[in-house]
């Protein structure tokens, strides 16, 4: 049974024309909440922006159980879809595993997606090694894993977005998949401009990740922006205005 999605992880909309849209895509076990801030930024600038809620995510993490990595990236590609032929220029920014899911679906739709944004992709995993060991035998047995290294004074806040504290280790299988059989096999197919970004001291996804995607892309104009001072979710660093200002003139420089 699906649990009711919370307020705060409800997707939205912020409209600003038609001339271009960015379609915003949360991380694994996340929610569209931790993109709102920059989709109101990019709305005062004339960009219009709309989040994707990822299929089972959002309630409980039962729910996200209850899905697979084709589910999310569907939840993308629909809502790429319902955008092509309401606005000029179709623009995708992934979080994290989310930039996986943009650029997988770029590489799909080159003539439809004017550019692609990346905030800390997800290829190289910090302590990788530990879950290359022991997951594919984990998930067989173990119904969830229990982030660790969320603060207490966080956890409430964190649970309230419709985030997830505790992941089914089914999905973190499927997560894993995802970027062994597609990311890391679909970037020679992407020729979209891209803006790639990542935080030097990410404590989730090493910065490799997206030194990797740099390389491995086709796309003849990509830039690479690898930042000091910067969280896991770069909008919620102190460099967040640089970020914000780098995006926002990205997209208006392709409209």
């Amino acid at each position: 049974m699906t649990n009711k999605i919370k307020d705060r992880a409800k997707p939205y909309t912020y409209e600003a024309g038609r001339e271009a849209i960015a379609i915003l895509i949360h991380g694994f076990s996340g929610t569209p909440d931790d993109l709102r801030n920059l989709a109101k930024y990019l709305a005062g600038q004339g960009i219009s922006a709309r989040s994707v809620l990822l299929a089972g995510h959002g309630s409980h993490w039962q729910d996200l159980g209850e899905t697979t990595s084709y589910d999310w990236w569907k939840s993308v590609e629909d809502e790429v879809k319902a955008a092509i032929g309401q606005y000029q220029n179709i623009f995708l920014i992934g979080y994290s595993f989310g930039a996986n899911l943009a650029f997988d679906i770029a590489a799909r739709y080159p003539k439809e997606i004017a550019g692609v944004v990346s905030l800390g992709v997800s290829v190289f995993l910090k302590r990788n090694y530990i879950i290359k060991i022991f997951l594919p035998i984990f998930h067989l047995f173990l119904k969830h894993y229990t982030k660790g290294y969320i603060k207490k004074n966080h956890l409430i806040d964190y649970e309230d977005s419709g985030s997830y504290v505790s992941l089914p280790t089914k999905s973190i299988y499927e997560f894993k998949n995802f970027i062994k059989h597609y990311t890391k096999k679909e970037l020679p197919k992407v020729t979209t401009p891209a803006l790639i970004i990542h935080s030097k001291d990410d404590a989730i996804t090493h910065p490799r990740s997206s030194e990797f995607v740099y390389r491995k892309i086709n796309s003849q104009q990509k830039d690479l922006l690898l930042l000091d001072d910067v969280n896991h979710n770069p909008l919620t660093s102190k460099r967040k205005d640089v970020i914000y200002s780098k995006i926002r003139e990205f997209i208006l420089h392709r409209v």
